[in-house]
C-alpha cells in the first residue's frame, strides 16, 4: 500500500480549504434562513388602518366610573359653585342653577340610573347637556348633569363600543349606547333626555 507524506504546507492548505468549505455552508443556511423569514413576513396581510364611523366624547367621571357622552349633546360647563339645592324634588334632582339667565336643574345621574346619590367636593362641575333629536318633542330640553371630575375629549370608532347588555347601571341599559374595551359607559343622551320625569309643568325641574 503506497502511502503519502503530508508536509506542513499541505496541513494548512487542506486546513484552509476545510474552514472555507465549512464557512460557505453556514452562509448559505443563513441566506435560506433570511429567505424563509423575508417570505413570511411578505406572505401576511398588511394591517389594515381603522376606518368607519367616529363619535367625539366629553369624558367625565361620576364617583367610581367613567362616562362619556357626545360633544354634540354638550353645550357649557360651568364650575359647582353655582349650583343651589332645592329641597322636595325627586332624589335625582339635586338642585338648580342659573346658566346665562336660564334656570336649569342639575341632575344627579347615578340617582336617575337607579344607583346611590353621589356627594361632590367643591372642584365637581355642572354639564350642561341638551338633546339634539329635531324630531323629538323634547328637542333642545337642557338640564345640568353634575360630574366629579372633567377627563377629556376623545374620538373613538362607533364599531369600538360593545352594546350595552349588562351595565354598572342596573336596568338602565336604554340609556347607555355602549361600553368600550376600557369599560367606558357611553351614555345616550338624546334617549336619556326623553324622560318625562326631567319634566314638571311642562319646565325643566
Amino acid at each position: 500500500m503506497l502511502t503519502k507524506t503530508i508536509t506542513p504546507n499541505e496541513k494548512e492548505l487542506f486546513s484552509s480549504s476545510a474552514d472555507f468549505e465549512e464557512e460557505e455552508v453556514v452562509s448559505i443556511e443563513k441566506l435560506k434562513a433570511v429567505w424563509a423569514k423575508r417570505a413570511y413576513q411578505l406572505a401576511q396581510e398588511p394591517e389594515v388602518e381603522a376606518t368607519g364611523q367616529t363619535l367625539d366624547l366629553l369624558v367625565f367621571r361620576l364617583g367610581h366610573e367613567r362616562y362619556g357622552i357626545n360633544v354634540l349633546n354638550v353645550r357649557e360647563i360651568y364650575p359647582l359653585e353655582q349650583f343651589t339645592p332645592v329641597p322636595r324634588t325627586p332624589n335625582f334632582v339635586a338642585g338648580v342653577f342659573s346658566a346665562r339667565g336660564r334656570i336649569l336643574s342639575v341632575i344627579d345621574l347615578h340617582a336617575f340610573l337607579g344607583m346611590p346619590p353621589q356627594e361632590y367636593k367643591e372642584d365637581a362641575k355642572i354639564i350642561v347637556v341638551t338633546n339634539t333629536n329635531p324630531s323629538s318633542e323634547m328637542t333642545n330640553l337642557e338640564i345640568g348633569i353634575l360630574a366629579n371630575e372633567i377627563e377629556n375629549v376623545i374620538t373613538i370608532f362607533k364599531d369600538d363600543i360593545d352594546p350595552a347588555l349588562i351595565t354598572r347601571s342596573g336596568g338602565n341599559a336604554d340609556y347607555i349606547q355602549g361600553v368600550t374595551n376600557d369599560l367606558l359607559e357611553v351614555l345616550d343622551l338624546d334617549v336619556l333626555l326623553e324622560n318625562k320625569r326631567l319634566i314638571v309643568n311642562d319646565e325643566a325641574m
